[in-house]
């Protein structure tokens, strides 16, 4: 397994935080919202296209579990919800690409992580509610628009951003910027 060099480290950060400025310009939409699945919804394309841009840059095992901590830790002043669901979520995408690819080596590797990142947070959310926080998961799950259309949205927004992020990083690795 390749190791991460200091340069790596600090891109990623870098990149973290670019991701949390973006972001945070939908928060005022979703701040305030108990709709399950509309802050993953808006925040899906975003998360995927950085996700790409970080995994084509560091292309190792590891680099979206840095992304999620380093976000995480942000999100965590805000609810400790949030560093869980970054960390475990990049955690369980990639081990999924260790298993089903081995590596970031194939595009479809790095679409596939970049895709599914975000929607994998929506179980971890709700379980993370009903453990934390005690609520019930019936009223979390809402209507059927809430509990089927949402996350679906979520994963289609999820994989349009990821193939964002492949044209996002070709254009920026043909300028030498990636």
């Amino acid at each position: 397994m390749k190791k991460f060099t200091s340069k790596d480290i600090v891109f990623l950060a870098i990149l973290s935080v670019a991701l949390l400025l973006i972001s945070s310009l939908i928060m005022p939409v979703v701040m305030f919202t108990q709709i399950t699945a509309l802050r993953q919804l808006f925040a899906a394309p975003i998360f995927a296209i950085f996700s790409v841009i970080a995994i084509r840059k560091v292309p190792k095992i590891g680099t979206l579990t840095i992304v999620g901590i380093f976000s995480g830790a942000v999100l965590a002043f805000m609810s400790i919800i949030m560093l869980i669901n970054n960390v475990i979520g990049a955690l369980i995408v990639e081990l999924l690409v260790l298993i089903f690819f081995r590596n970031y080596e194939k595009k479809s590797a790095v679409i596939f992580a970049a895709a599914l990142y975000t929607p994998i947070t929506l179980p971890l959310s709700l379980a993370s509610q009903v453990v934390m926080k005690g609520e019930n998961l019936n009223d979390l799950l809402g209507s059927p628009l809430q509990m089927y259309g949402l996350p679906i949205a979520v994963i289609v927004l999820s994989i349009i951003g990821a193939f964002l992020g492949v044209k996002i990083a070709n254009e920026l690795q043909r300028t030498g910027k990636l």
